[in-house]
């Protein structure tokens, strides 16, 4: 490959999406679309996101790169992506799209850069390791066959639950309104900021943010989005959520968090078992989630459930220097 002749250029979304996803969809733990693509990327436009493709000399899109805000709590970090088609590795072209990143990061005064890669590319792990990158954390993924399930395994659970004074609700049965999004907000972040492994810092920068990269996405369904309240209190305890994401074969339990103060109360497991019975009315046969390697809690809780392991991703950085 004569990279002399390799064109790097803004990404086009009508040109270029449905290849990006594509690729995407070989690397990522979840499928993506030109649809599901664009959708996000249109989010994440007001921080500055950036797709590049590199085209040979007949246009034809070989590999793309990608820099985006990754959480806005954190200054200065920004997520990467990085991938170039099978056919075309090993030819230099990954670097060429990486120093073509490391330029990007430079005008974007960037400090620290994330890469995710799949525990089972070792070609990717070398790649990124090579290059200055450490692993941060790994992610756990898991697999629910729906067809074991069991509805009456914990129904005792809940329904001493209950005796016990919490309510089983979901976001739609609240409305949707602004006052139950906010208290979804601050669970959400509560949760997420205290979890085994987390790092002190919450996942959402404000409601608004909050508003923007969850509620108004298509993949947020309010009748999945389930929520235990300690009726004595008023307080909300536990929340768990699922959906199908555009483009897949299976329903995703997306986050599953309970308030500190609530811990150990089998709240989760209750909330979870709610995010399957709904998974049954979905039309899917598997359900698939994810954990911070360190959550032993909560991968502990999807095992007794029934979910198996699979392979799950690394969350590489890199700081910059200045």
């Amino acid at each position: 490959m004569d990279l002399t002749k390799i064109n790097i250029q803004p990404a086009d979304p009508g040109r270029d999406f449905a290849t990006i996803a594509a690729l995407l969809t070989t690397q990522e733990t979840e499928p993506s679309t030109a649809e599901s693509l664009l959708e996000w990327y249109g989010k994440q436009s007001a921080d500055g996101i950036h797709f590049s493709v590199a085209l040979s000399p007949d246009g034809k899109l070989l590999g793309f790169n990608g820099i985006y805000r990754e959480n806005l709590n954190y200054d200065r970090l920004y997520g990467l992506y990085l991938i170039v088609e099978q056919e075309s590795r090993g030819q230099g072209l990954g670097s060429l799209l990486y120093n073509n990143l490391l330029d990007q990061a430079a005008e974007l005064d960037a400090r620290i850069l994330k890469f995710r890669v799949r525990d089972t590319c070792e070609e990717g792990l070398r790649f990124a390791t090579q290059r200055g990158f450490t692993v941060k954390k790994h992610s756990i993924e898991m697999m629910f066959d729906l067809k074991a399930w069991d509805g009456s395994r914990y129904e005792p659970t809940l329904q001493s639950l209950k005796a016990q004074g919490f309510c089983f609700t979901n976001m739609a049965e609240l409305g949707d309104t602004q006052e139950a999004r906010r208290k979804l907000y601050t669970l959400n972040n509560d949760a997420a900021a205290t979890d085994p492994g987390s790092d002190g810092v919450p996942p959402w920068a404000s409601f608004e943010e909050f508003e923007r990269y969850v509620c108004s996405r298509s993949w947020y369904h309010p009748d999945a989005q389930f929520i235990a309240i300690d009726t004595h209190t008023g307080e909300w305890a536990a929340m768990s959520a699922i959906t199908i994401f555009e483009g897949s074969d299976h329903a995703y339990n997306l986050f599953t968090g309970t308030d500190v103060r609530y811990r150990g109360r089998k709240l989760a497991q209750a909330v979870k078992w709610l995010a399957l019975r709904k998974a049954l009315t979905l039309g899917v046969d598997t359900v698939r989630t994810s954990h911070n390697s360190e959550n032993v809690a909560m991968i502990a809780i999807d095992t007794k459930l029934g979910y198996v392991r699979t392979p799950g991703t690394f969350s590489m950085v890199k700081e910059l220097g200045g």
